[in-house]
């Protein structure tokens, strides 16, 4: 999926979103495998979030920032059976004090949160430090293709 082609990376990456029926364990399968994008320097910004590629246009580009990583969980979960893809937000957050920030995905309320360590999701009761979010997105706000 983070390899080859183009085309070979949106056909992986299909398979990989049709293989998703186990809800929610298969939130797992989702984080751990966006732990294996590559890395690379910032990409996307939420400034320009309007103008932020469609799912095929990001997997075809292979550019992946830890916002575009965040927004690639999104979209595998949005494109796929997931049923609770109304809840969904991509949250960015300035954490001052730490000179970080952190863009999340919210699943259910904040029950489930990705991209907030790698490989595994964490519920929100988990992050009781977190300040409000200074950018929430839903998939009104994406470029998002039925």
């Amino acid at each position: 999926m983070f390899s080859g082609r183009g085309e070979n990376k949106l056909l992986s990456w299909r398979e990989f979103r049709n293989g998703l029926e186990t809800w929610p364990e298969d939130i797992d399968s989702v984080v751990k495998k966006w732990a294996q994008a590559p890395i690379s320097s910032n990409y996307l910004t939420y400034e320009s979030s309007k103008k932020w590629p469609d799912a095929w246009t990001l997997i075809s580009d292979s550019v992946y920032c830890d916002i575009s990583i965040a927004l690639g969980m999104f979209y595998t979960l949005y494109y796929s059976s997931y049923d609770e893809k109304d809840t969904m937000q991509i949250e960015h957050y300035q954490l001052s004090e730490e000179h970080r920030t952190l863009n999340l995905v919210s699943l259910e309320g904040g029950k489930y949160m990705l991209n907030y360590h790698v490989g595994r999701p964490v519920n929100i009761l988990q992050l009781n430090f977190l300040p409000n979010p200074r950018y929430v997105l839903t998939a009104h706000d994406l470029p998002i293709k039925n």
